[in-house]
């Protein structure tokens, strides 16, 4: 066979492999658009189509139903409440991501360097309190916060609360639910991190103890550099929940009339507008300009870390 032969049939087994490969592809691509289907589906359901009536609804007058432009949003904005929720709230997620980033990434480094079994059922026991919804978080804590019945009542007292009002007055309502998000969140995070810590590559722990590096400096400065993206991303789901404070703050009349806020939060101050006012377009404006916020500072914080960024 002639070499301009050799190479023809070459050229054409190579041209045959990528046809191949392309066909296997576009296969792959739409077995991928069709595994994203039903959570797409979802979401334009219950995340954009909400999103987008809100913004709409927000234009109008929703008891007359007339065009009101931007008319809502100036009534939120000279709202004298609205300034005091936004510190309320920005107060509480301020103290519950620091509490939660460094909280959960110290517990499942520590859980990290023990026993697998003594590890597993440490992650349990943190992801039980998770398993309580809200509502019932808040009533459990309004025990644990009086010094009258609290497990916690010698340190209680050693702080000088005698009531529960002293507690609450002592912490702040800020850091009260930031404790009460923390304790109800951190264990779900602790066993997620406990995977994510379990996939780093073997080869890299083996080579630093063999350089010398005790479970400190293996924690330190080769575990957590290699999961600081899950913590990235917990600090954005954190702070996109937190800014959505709602259950905590509406149920603290019950430790007192005097800590009775309804217009703590911002989602209190759309949930006013909305039931007690009646002002669903004010609602709407309040609430999307919440939605707004909360993508905002998370594509910030995406952007700044170079979150998507390949190493």
């Amino acid at each position: 066979m002639s070499a301009t032969a050799m190479t023809s049939d070459g050229r054409l087994a190579a041209s045959e492999r990528a046809r191949k490969e392309k066909q296997k592809a576009r296969r792959d691509t739409r077995m991928s658009y069709l595994l994203l289907a039903p959570y797409l589906l979802l979401l334009a359901m219950f995340g954009l189509f909400p999103i987008a009536y809100a913004f709409g609804l927000s234009f109008f007058d929703t008891i007359e139903m007339v065009f009101w432009g931007v008319t809502n949003y100036q009534f939120v904005f000279n709202d004298f409440r609205v300034p005091a929720s936004v510190l309320n709230v920005l107060g509480f997620v301020g103290i519950w991501v620091a509490m939660t980033v460094i909280g959960v990434a110290t517990l499942s480094l520590m859980l990290d360097s023990v026993g697998r079994r003594t590890a597993n059922a440490l992650r349990t026991v943190y992801f039980l309190p998770g398993a309580v919804t809200s509502s019932a978080i808040v009533v459990l804590w309004l025990f644990v916060l009086d010094p009258s019945v609290s497990p916690f009542q010698p340190v209680l007292h050693g702080l000088g609360w005698g009531t529960r009002a002293q507690v609450i007055s002592g912490v702040g309502l800020a850091g009260i639910f930031a404790i009460m998000a923390y304790f109800s969140s951190s264990g779900g995070w602790i066993v997620v991190f406990g995977g994510a810590l379990s996939s780093l590559p073997v080869e890299v722990m083996e080579a630093a103890r063999i350089d010398g590096a005790n479970r400190f400096q293996l924690a330190l400065r080769i575990k957590l550099p290699l999961i600081w993206r899950s913590l990235v991303l917990m600090a954005i789901l954190s702070l996109a929940g937190g800014l959505q404070l709602f259950v905590e703050p509406q149920l603290m009349g019950l430790a007192g009339p005097q800590f009775a806020q309804n217009d703590w939060s911002l989602n209190q101050m759309a949930f006013q507008y909305a039931f007690r006012m009646g002002d669903f377009g004010a609602s709407a404006a309040l609430s999307t300009m919440l939605v707004g916020a909360s993508i905002a500072i998370a594509l910030v914080i995406v952007f700044a870390t170079k979150f998507y960024k390949i190493d």
